[in-house]
């Protein structure tokens, strides 16, 4: 596997367990206090298509990110904070506040709360796969990709390799 790849695919690992840490949930189920953004990410069923536009999205978007400094630090001051919220409120503060990134967004024919569950379903499920593949996890965890997603990227890997790498910003390329 080549450098890159397999820091991709730690990223992903990384991202899945630091999410589902912080929602507090175990992965064998929806209880009732579930959060229901975690739910709609982990439900949301994935086209090759709509990935391919969320991940040329996010593709522009670093780009922007990494040329502009004061959108940069703009970001990374209201980063602490944001994925704290739901997601419809995220993309509302995309929306009025980085105007520059919401028309990125929905240049490819994404809203920005669809491009934000997106972007959530792929790096969740980019990562359970590539742990599957690699022998981390013998089978999925209940609740936690649905089996269309798994077929998708498994059918898929290389594309969805592509996709994730597309997706990673410039310093992890």
């Amino acid at each position: 596997m080549k450098l890159r790849e397999a820091v991709t695919l730690l990223t992903g690992i990384t991202i899945v367990a630091l999410a589902l840490a912080a929602s507090g949930t175990p992965l064998t189920g929806f209880p009732a206090g579930e959060n229901p953004d975690v739910i709609e990410v982990r439900q949301y069923a994935l086209t090759l298509v709509k990935a391919q536009k969320a991940a040329k999205a996010m593709f522009v978007i670093n780009r922007l990110v990494q040329s502009d400094p004061s959108l940069n630090a703009a970001m990374d001051a209201g980063s602490s904070t944001t994925g704290r919220k739901p997601i419809t409120l995220q993309a509302k503060d995309i929306d009025s506040n980085y105007p520059q990134i919401a028309s990125i967004i929905q240049a490819n024919g994404l809203s920005t709360r669809e491009f934000i569950v997106i972007t959530g379903a792929i790096i969740n499920d980019l990562g359970l796969v590539g742990m599957k593949k690699q022998g981390l996890i013998q089978a999925y965890p209940a609740n936690s990709i649905t089996p269309g997603n798994a077929a998708l990227i498994e059918q898929n890997w290389d594309a969805f390799q592509a996709i994730g790498a597309e997706m990673s910003p410039p310093s992890s390329r």
